[in-house]
C-alpha cells in the first residue's frame, strides 16, 4: 500500500510550482558529457560579483533538467567559495526535494523561515507536505508564502492548486484567477485554472478557455490533461490520506502534459 501511494505521489509532483559544467577548460569539456551550461556564454571568473547569479542560475537549470544530484555537487563547490549565501541554501533544499529527500529539504527550509528567504522557505515546506501526501498542511504553508509575497505568481499557483486538491474550489478559483491576471501568458497557471473550472462544475468555462489556445497540439494536450486529472482532483484529500500526492515541481500543470 505504501509503495502504491509513493508511485502515485511521484505522478503528481510536476504539477506545482513548477532544473554543465560551469567554468571548465576546453580540455576538460572534451572529456565530459555535454550539459545545459554548454549553451551559455562563458562567464567572468567566479570571484566577480555578477558571476554568482550566473552560477546559481546554471545550478537551477540543472535542477530543471532533472540533474539535481549534479546541482548539489555544484552547490558544494559554490559554498566552498561563497559560504553563507542563503540563495544557495534555498537551491540546496530544492534539490533535496527533487530527489525526495524530504527530511533534509525540510530541515533547510525551516532554518530559513526567519530570514529574507522566508517566503521561498514556506513554499518549499508546502512542497515537502505535498510530497508526503498532506495537502491540508501544504495549503497552510503555501498560504504563508503568499502572505509574505502576495504578487509571486509561483506561490499563488501552488496555493491555488492545493486549495483545489482539498476541494476549496471557490478559494482556488479566486487564487488561480489572481495568478492568471498577474501572468496572463503563464501556461501552467492557465492549465491549473482550466482544471479547477472543470472539477468545480464550470465545464463550459473550462472548454471556452481551452478553445482559446491557439496551438492545436497544445490544445489537445490540455484536453487530455483535464480528462486524466478530473477523477483524482474531484476526490478531496486530507492529511495523511491522499491517494494522489505530489509531482516533482508541485502544483503546476505542465503546458503539454499532466
Amino acid at each position: 500500500m505504501r509503495t502504491s501511494l509513493r508511485l502515485v505521489s511521484l505522478l503528481f509532483l510536476p504539477w506545482l510550482s513548477a532544473c554543465s559544467s560551469l567554468f571548465g577548460s576546453d580540455a576538460s569539456a572534451a572529456r565530459r558529457e555535454p550539459s545545459p551550461a554548454d549553451q551559455l556564454p562563458q562567464a567572468v571568473p567566479l570571484d566577480a560579483e555578477n558571476s554568482r547569479d550566473l552560477y546559481l542560475g546554471i545550478v537551477d537549470k540543472l535542477r530543471q533538467g532533472g540533474k539535481s544530484r549534479a546541482a548539489l555537487a555544484y552547490l558544494d563547490d559554490y559554498d566552498n567559495r561563497h559560504p553563507g549565501d542563503v540563495r544557495a541554501r534555498v537551491l540546496r533544499a530544492d534539490s533535496f526535494l527533487d530527489i525526495q529527500d524530504y527530511d533534509r529539504a525540510e530541515s533547510i527550509y525551516r532554518e530559513l523561515l526567519t530570514g529574507d528567504q522566508a517566503a521561498a522557505a514556506y513554499d518549499g515546506l508546502g512542497r515537502v507536505a505535498v510530497g508526503r501526501g498532506d495537502w491540508v498542511k501544504a495549503r497552510a504553508q503555501f498560504h504563508e508564502a503568499v502572505r509574505r509575497e502576495p504578487i509571486n505568481v509561483k506561490y499563488l499557483n501552488d496555493l491555488g492548486f492545493a486549495e483545489m486538491r482539498v476541494a476549496s474550489f471557490d478559494e482556488a478559483l479566486f487564487t488561480l484567477r489572481q495568478a492568471s491576471e498577474l501572468a496572463p501568458t503563464n501556461a501552467q497557471v492557465r492549465n491549473n485554472l482550466i482544471l479547477c473550472l472543470d472539477v468545480a462544475g464550470q465545464g463550459d468555462a473550462a472548454k471556452a478557455m481551452i478553445g482559446r489556445i491557439a496551438d492545436a497540439k497544445e490544445r489537445r494536450a490540455v484536453e487530455q490533461m483535464v480528462r486524466t486529472a478530473r477523477t483524482q482532483i474531484r476526490t478531496p484529500t486530507t492529511a495523511g490520506t491522499s491517494a494522489t500526492a505530489a509531482p516533482r515541481r508541485l502544483a503546476q500543470a505542465s503546458e503539454t502534459q499532466p
